[in-house]
């Protein structure tokens, strides 16, 4: 089985990596040249798995209103209080790359953990990367 361990931070990955495997982890690059990705074996239940870590870097989504209203002249600012908005991933970032390096993992894994802040803001990020 393989384990998909995702962090809020680089670091957190890496020294949880390091914790876990006692020092003995392997890493490997993901899509974006900050969240790399740590790999060992583990007994978990007394199982072997692989467990695989990797990490985000803070918020993977943002907030944006539809095409129609970004511009300043498109609409009249009143009706952006009720105008809907998009969650997006941007095409041009960081956080693209980041995704990417998700998807590609969690379709190998068969198990996800989240080590995230317990905090609005670490479910807000729990729920981005599920999706």
């Amino acid at each position: 089985m393989r384990v998909l361990n995702v962090a809020e931070k680089p670091s957190v990955a890496k020294e949880i990596a390091h914790i876990l495997s006692s020092g003995r982890s392997t890493r490997r690059p993901g899509f974006s040249q900050y969240n790399g990705i740590f790999e060992f074996p583990f007994e978990l239940n007394q199982q072997r798995v692989e467990m695989v870590f990797t990490s985000v870097t803070g918020h993977l989504m943002q907030l944006d209103f539809a095409l129609s209203h970004r511009g300043w002249k498109t609409c009249d600012p009143v009706d952006l209080f009720s105008a809907a908005v998009e969650k997006t991933v941007r095409e041009d970032s960081t956080q693209k790359k980041i995704e990417q390096t998700l998807k590609a993992e969690a379709a190998r894994a068969q198990m996800l953990v989240l080590w995230l802040d317990c905090d609005r803001e670490g479910e807000n990020i729990a729920f981005e990367v599920k999706a």
